[in-house]
């Protein structure tokens, strides 16, 4: 005689396996949302780290300067703004102070070491500064390397303007220019133009060549820099350098530069420097300043287009800073400048907020693109605090970035590349 199962055993079985199943779907269900959580995790320590890099790479290529320790702050200051699952992404500046030949662009460290918030243990080795080499003719044609310096420009021209007082700037010493030598530059480098735009940034100045036009400094009663004459490398200066315009109002300056056939000097080249006189009127938001103060206030723009061989190569543009120092901190050897900056005269004035001089550095280097590789690993609390009794613990994730300046483009964007190379102390 058969048995068969009443609808009553029926429900005890279902619930027995739902009793046994139970702890199994608990799990299933939290390893999900571990998993979700996870994800969304390193999806916003993504776009965190892309803020980073994007803002300081962004930073340092517009500052044109060599230093990189401005642009580490504008980038952990960036990654703060973000939330890794709700808490703030802190990361170290990962800088160096003392750069050397291998390492021009001061990364301390290239390795990441994981941060913990919730431990207070910081992340560190996350912003790593270098340059963006391409070569297609490479196995790895687009290359990150930490062991050249970045620069949209083939070498380092130094633009200044120094005068104190409304009409000064037509004291014949009162503008500079200097083309820094550096070793392997590329043969036949030569500078064959320089435009100064006073009203680029939105200002309203213009030259005023109405009673007299620009005028070369003859060094004299004392050049400005005592190390040096104003003009020199130039082998016949009123022929190789020409003015445009010299009579009238102009919002520009343009200046050429031409070889000289009968010596065979190539014109500007590295090493060499000028100083000039140039009247302005409207400058500093045409508050009658217009002396060294108001170019740096007006955001005064100076392209330089360099040639290798007479051939031009895209120009590069940077603006005039409006700094600070001050004549008392001046040196009475070279440098004289209160910064310690090559080839920088003294400010005229002792004034922080009205020295008389403001200045751009056009930074060389390598000639390739500002490139910052902006890394983290980051201990993410799990969602759920205990599963049956135990405490879940902190999980690791990861994501790195590479964002870039474009010379060529003139923008910032992100870059993949096929070849990472970092050397740090």
């Amino acid at each position: 005689m058969s048995k068969h199962h009443t609808p009553m055993n029926r429900r005890g079985i279902s619930a027995l396996w739902f009793i046994l199943t139970l702890p199994l779907c608990v799990i299933l269900f939290g390893f999900v949302v571990e998993l979700g959580h996870l994800w969304i995790a390193r999806v916003e320590l993504e776009n965190a780290l892309e803020a980073a890099a994007r803002a300081a790479v962004d930073t340092w290529a517009q500052s044109g300067s060599g230093t990189t320790y401005p642009a580490r702050q504008v980038g952990v200051a960036y990654a703060a703004a973000n939330y890794v699952r709700g808490i703030p992404l802190q990361i170290g500046l990962n800088y160096e102070p003392s750069p050397s030949p291998d390492n021009p662009n001061e990364n301390m460290t290239c390795c990441v070491q994981p941060g913990d918030p919730l431990g207070g243990i910081l992340s560190e080795g996350n912003l790593v500064f270098g340059t963006i080499i391409r070569d297609p003719n490479a196995q790895c044609p687009i290359t990150f390397d930490t062991r050249k310096a970045p620069g949209c420009s083939p070498g380092t021209v130094l633009v200044d303007a120094t005068a104190q007082g409304p009409g000064n700037l037509a004291q014949d010493n009162a503008w500079g220019i200097v083309f820094r030598y550096a070793p392997n530059l590329p043969s036949g480098l030569t500078i064959m133009r320089v435009i100064i735009d006073l009203q680029a940034s939105g200002g309203s100045g213009r030259f005023d060549f109405t009673s007299s036009g620009p005028v070369l400094s003859d060094s004299s009663p004392a050049p400005i820099i005592p190390c040096h004459y104003d003009v020199e490398g130039f082998t016949n200066p009123t022929t190789q350098i020409s003015f445009t315009p010299t009579s009238g109002y102009s919002r520009t300056l343009t200046i050429d530069f031409f070889p000289d056939p009968d010596t065979g000097d190539l014109g500007f080249e590295p090493g060499d420097r000028i100083r000039f006189g140039a009247r302005t009127t409207g400058v500093s938001k045409g508050s009658g300043q217009d002396d060294g103060d108001g170019i740096g206030r007006d955001g005064v723009t100076v392209t330089v287009v360099f040639a290798i061989n007479g051939v031009p190569l895209p120009a590069v543009t940077r603006t005039f800073i409006d700094n600070e120092e001050t004549s008392n901190d001046c040196q009475p050897t070279c440098p004289v400048h209160p910064s310690g900056i090559d080839d920088l005269p003294c400010p005229p004035a002792s004034s922080p907020e009205n020295n008389g001089q403001s200045y751009v550095i056009l930074g060389g280097g390598s000639g390739g693109d500002y490139a910052v590789r902006a890394q983290a690993v980051v201990a993410v609390p799990s969602p759920i605090c205990k599963l049956f009794g135990l405490r879940m613990p902190r999980y690791r994730v990861s994501a790195k970035t590479i964002a870039i300046h474009s010379c060529e483009e003139q923008r910032t964007r992100l870059q993949r590349v096929d070849q990472y190379i970092c050397v740090a102390p």
